[in-house]
């Protein structure tokens, strides 16, 4: 079953990204308890087959030092607390790569295994929690004969693995009784690290084949009906964050690609420090010349410096950059009233590419503007002043 509702609606969708993430914030995302355990006592054992004989040698040395005493520390005393801090500072010190491999093995596995998140909510104290019907739920449900099956089979595969470690050292166990005190201990002590290293590599395979369980576990669970993800659409949707995010996206996009459509200008008219428009006049495409991009400050600086790439003429016209600017749109034809204006400007610019590059060029004529469309930097129409 794909899981129901109070108000009996199957949960047949798959959870949205906000809700797996309000489920993080709240401590709640796919983990595998078996993997990051077997991790740490796989990376315990590997650390004792290393060094163990560093180890073993270290806290032997601490252990023989602690209980060493000459006849001058007898007969003169002896400060025992900073004896005794130096012996636990030497165990430390002893036990150093074991610490940092299995420290690292602990984050490496908590990083694989769904990443490190801290959250608040799910170190308080949940009162459903101590609910014993809640209790029996999750005994009896399908989460618990879940469980239940997993633990039988790690069960049964660490025994048979177990038996099998053990039947194949039996005769190095028998020898082992044989052996003088130091030596039984550590032939003791090795095949002991033998069998836990083996149990460890078996609970590690368990561990990692339970993380693809526990995140199709914890995708089902987190399953929402149709009306779930309408009502998060439409709250989402009323957030003036969203709202605000989706805006800026839009507008970045629409700069985007206004930008690639200057290399396709004829020219670009600017106010030099302020406004920049890029033209374009097509016959087959409209016949009246077109607004491929425009903006000023920032923006307007961006179209020179891509309009420069691409050598595309630039030509300084303030009233006619304010007119273009604030009278048309990008993608769309030039106001009518001024035509005359821009085909005084593309008619310089075809006769000055038209010229050859040793040939002085002519000075473009002021563009005539229409008084109803002269405006000043703050987009104020102006009563003919330029």
């Amino acid at each position: 079953m794909a899981g129901e509702t109070e108000s009996g609606e199957e949960k047949t969708e798959d959870p949205t990204s906000r809700r797996l993430e309000k489920a993080r914030e709240q401590g709640d995302f796919p983990r595998s308890q078996d993997f990051g355990g077997s991790m740490v006592v796989l990376a315990a054992c590997i650390a004792m087959y290393m060094v163990g004989g560093t180890f073993a040698a270290d806290m032997k040395q601490i252990v023989v030092s602690g209980l060493t005493f000459n006849s001058a520390e007898l007969s003169q005393g002896f400060d025992m607390p900073a004896r005794l801090g130096a012996a636990i500072v030497s165990g430390f010190w002893a036990m150093r790569w074991l610490v940092l491999l299995t420290i690292a093995a602990a984050l490496g596995a908590a990083l694989l295994n769904g990443g490190i998140s801290f959250s608040s909510s799910a170190a308080g104290l949940k009162f459903d929690r101590l609910n014993p019907l809640n209790g029996l739920k999750r005994m009896f449900g399908s989460a618990g004969w879940v469980s239940v099956g997993r633990n039988t089979v790690k069960f049964f595969l660490v025994g048979a693995v177990l038996s099998a470690v053990l039947l194949a050292q039996r005769e190095q166990m028998l020898a082992i009784a044989r052996l003088p005190l130091e030596s039984m201990i550590a032939a003791g002590a090795s095949l002991a690290l033998y069998v836990f290293l083996a149990i460890s590599l078996v609970i590690a395979v368990l561990g990692m084949a339970d993380i693809p369980l526990q995140r199709w576990s914890f995708t089902r669970r987190m399953r929402m009906t149709r009306q779930e993800i309408r009502d998060e659409m439409k709250d989402s949707d009323g957030r003036p964050e969203v709202k605000q995010r989706i805006r800026r996206r839009q507008r970045e996009i629409s700069r985007s690609r206004m930008m690639q459509r200057v290399k396709d200008a004829d020219v670009v008219i600017v106010n030099p420090m302020e406004f920049a428009v890029a033209i374009v006049y097509d016959e087959q495409r409209s016949s009246v010349p077109i607004i491929l991009a425009k903006g000023r400050g920032e923006v307007a600086a961006a179209i020179k410096q891509l309009a420069a790439e691409s050598a595309i003429p630039l030509v300084e016209a303030p009233p006619l950059a304010r007119a273009l600017y604030y009278s048309g749109e990008v993608n769309k034809p030039i106001h009518e009233g001024l035509y005359r204006a821009v085909a005084a400007v593309l008619a310089y610019v075809y006769q000055a590419s038209a010229m050859a590059a040793d040939m002085a060029r002519p000075r473009p004529a002021v563009p005539d503007v229409p008084d109803e469309l002269l405006f000043d930097e703050e987009g104020r129409q102006m009563s003919g002043g330029r």
